[in-house]
């Protein structure tokens, strides 16, 4: 169901003719109507955007149309929820309304005092947060407002080597034609849905449930505008973590000494827990009282750090229906992060995880084959609802400033996308639901991610991308599921302590209604920083016989105040060695109960391999002779889930080279082969019974052609 951008004047007759096109000569089972700003401009020449204009009287007439069509070609409309992106500007309307809901940054005004002059003056303009002097050398901070008096600041600095600093907060610019809202203000938030969704409804309510099912919302949160802030800030900072922050606002652009990285954490959250219970959680309970589902995603939701971008990838989902990823830019571009975005559909037991589709790709390279790598990698991701990005309403090459087309108007791909689309079809049937089989988890860096960042960092190299250079995590999922084959769920750090996640029997259980799994393995990638709570739980499943597998860099800081000696010892029990910043050897810990505690300060792909196969010798899914070395372009890649009692696997090869290997997947089964690109169901397959380490086997030969892929499904035993 593609995004459809309206750049140019809607018709009846032009939309009919091209949603019938899009259901009868590409396949599309809906569209999602994305109206454009005008004057928007590529190669010096003008594009003009929607008309008639976004939320006008002809506008809902012509949107009326799209949804009587729709229901004479049996078609679905997501309800996009406003011009352009990001969402939130309401087509301009919250800056000419509610200019005081709009946007915010936070801007440090800093200088050097000298000693023995007196300051006598008054702050900087905005809304002042903090003032504070900080000694640069000894790291003291100095809470410099009893100094205020009427509005002035007077004090008179001791010796030391002093920096006066304000903390203001002021009203920002934005780099699109309008001034977004402040996403993490619930008051500009109700605004803007009485602005949008409000008004839909109002026009057009026996359409909701039935035609208009999903609302689609677009990079909610920081995107461009790092410093993002809200009025209500430091009120939520001393809620959720007990202590008040104006003297540790330095800790976001300096090293403020031992309570840094605990300092820098308790912002993010705080700037996390805000934005996900600020637009998302509303536009969510909006949505299910009015009998629709959300989706939508933030900026960056693949990136390897969210702070400067969504706060918290895992947060930012909490009260929405269908998690969302962003695919767009270029082929495997944020490819080792999209199991982010459904490890958190796993933890919140959500059956659907969408994905925007194709978006930036380059459209000279963007051919058929294309259409079927993107989406077989992200099938294997937990994806199993597409978003393509997507028809334009007028398709002439000049008109079309986002590539590609993913039209029946682009002859490159025009042919292939009807089997392209009942192939997704058949994807997304079969990976809907049910429960994901992965015995590893991988515990997100949430903690180190925050601890590290600060804003203007002279080598902070793009947003998204400022992390520590022990920062492993992504490196490992794209291992596990790329080249070892070995499935996982990311495990946010802070849900890992909730009563969700149970240990017993040496594993960790995630008891979901439907979507429940259970780890043999929790691995803890490169970081420094980590809460004491989350590491006395992960103790906890080493002393009752679970598997630790750690990399690159143990955590030796807590992210909670004072407690960096807990965190030392309880690194020192599970794992035998004591951690520091550098050169801490290899730890290979035991215990009687049949834990085991393993360090690996230099892994790479194949050290990790052997150390699984070690540690963790019955996985759910054996690959005996997977592609070496790793294809460029393309992967081999599987997924496992069980529905109604019967296990779906799927296999498939992005590259453009022929893969055949001997599979083995755990228990004894009877297999048919359901081939998604054709339809056909064969078999039984040809397999045996083996035995790997006391597990029984079900054994197949496994043989597919570039760009292909296959499902594998037990018998029905209900039959």
């Amino acid at each position: 169901m593609p995004f459809w951008h309206i750049n140019g004047e809607l018709t009846h007759e032009g939309i009919e003719k091209q949603m019938r096109d899009a259901k009868e000569l590409a396949g599309f089972s809906g569209i999602s109507v994305l109206p454009l700003n005008d004057g928007v401009k590529t190669n010096g020449d003008p594009k003009f955007g929607t008309l008639p204009e976004f939320l006008s009287e002809d506008y809902f007439e012509q949107f009326q149309h799209v949804l009587t069509t729709a229901r004479e070609l049996d078609m679905e409309v997501i309800l996009y929820d406003d011009i352009d992106f990001p969402s939130g500007m309401a087509g301009g309307k919250m800056e000419s309304k509610y200019p005081e809901h709009t946007i915010k940054r936070l801007d440090l005004v800093e200088r050097a005092l000298q000693t023995g002059t007196k300051v006598n003056e008054a702050p900087p303009e905005g809304k002042l947060l903090s003032v504070v002097a900080m000694d640069s050398v000894t790291k003291e901070i100095i809470d410099l407002r009893p100094q205020m008096n009427a509005g002035r600041l007077a004090w008179m600095p001791p010796a030391g080597a002093w920096k006066l600093m304000y903390f203001v907060m002021r009203r920002d610019s934005f780099h699109k034609k309008y001034l977004v809202m402040d996403f993490m203000d619930t008051v500009a938030v109700r605004h803007f849905i009485n602005e949008t969704y409000e008004r839909y409804y109002a026009r057009f309510p026996e359409y909701f449930g039935n035609t208009i099912k999903v609302s689609f919302f677009d990079d909610v949160g920081f995107w461009r505008h790092p410093r993002t802030w809200t009025p209500s800030f430091d009120d939520a900072f001393t809620r959720l973590n007990g202590y008040e922050p104006h003297n540790l606002y330095p800790a976001l652009w300096y090293d403020i000494g031992p309570e840094t990285e605990s300092a820098r954490h308790a912002f993010f959250l705080t700037r996390a827990e805000l934005l996900a219970e600020g637009f998302p959680k509303l536009v969510g309970e909006w949505a299910k009282a009015h009998g629709i589902e959300d989706t939508g995603h933030p900026p960056g939701n693949y990136d390897p750090t969210p702070i400067d971008m969504n706060g918290d990838i895992f947060k930012f989902f909490r009260h929405t229906a269908i998690p969302l990823t962003d695919a767009i830019i270029r082929y495997q571009f944020g490819q080792d992060g999209h199991k982010l975005i459904s490890s958190a559909a796993d933890f919140y037991d959500r059956p659907v995880v969408a994905t925007e589709i194709y978006g930036a790709f380059p459209g000279d390279s963007f051919d058929s084959l294309m259409l079927y790598r993107e989406m077989m990698d992200l099938f294997v991701r937990g994806v199993n609802r597409v978003v393509p990005h997507g028809l334009w309403y007028n398709y002439n090459p000049n008109e079309i400033y986002i590539s590609p087309l993913v039209s029946p108007y682009n002859e490159k791909i025009a042919a292939a996308l009807p089997a392209y689309s009942e192939f997704v079809g058949r994807g997304c049937q079969l990976l809907q639901g049910g429960r994901r089989v992965a015995n590893i988890g991988v515990l997100y860096p949430f903690e180190s991610l925050a601890g590290w960042y600060r804003f203007e960092d002279e080598d902070n190299p793009r947003q998204g991308f400022f992390v520590a250079p022990e920062t492993d995590y992504q490196t490992i999922s794209g291992w596990l599921t790329n080249a070892l084959h070995r499935d996982f769920t990311f495990v946010h750090p802070e849900y890992f302590l909730e009563d969700k996640y149970v240990l017993s029997d040496g594993k960790v259980h995630l008891k979901n209604e439907e979507n429940f799994q259970s780890y043999d393995v929790m691995m803890l990638t490169g970081g420094k920083v980590i809460s004491a709570a989350t590491l006395g739980k992960l103790r906890d499943f080493y002393v009752q016989g679970g598997t630790v597998i750690a990399t690159t860099q143990l955590p030796w800081k807590s992210s909670e105040k004072g407690k960096d000696t807990t965190v030392v010892n309880l690194v020192r029990e599970i794992f035998g060695v004591v951690p520091g910043s550098a050169n801490v050897p290899m730890g290979d810990n035991k215990n009687d109960a049949g834990g085991h505690a393993l360090f690996l300060p230099n892994p790479d792909q194949d050290i990790l391999a052997k150390a699984l196969n070690r540690l963790a010798p019955t996985p759910d899914v054996i690959v005996t002779t997977p592609p070496r070395p790793v294809p460029k372009i393309g992967k081999f890649s599987y997924i496992h889930k069980v529905k109604d009692g019967r296990d779906v696997y799927y296999f498939s090869n992005s590259s453009d080279e022929r893969v055949t290997s001997e599979v083995s997947v755990k228990g004894a089964h009877v297999l048919r082969q359901w081939d998604p690109h054709t339809g056909k169901v064969s078999g039984p397959v040809k397999s045996e019974f083996v035995n790997r380490e006391g597990a029984v086997y079900t054994r197949f030969q496994l043989t597919l052609a570039p760009v292909r892929s296959v499902f594998y499904l037990t018998e029905d035993v209900s039959k």
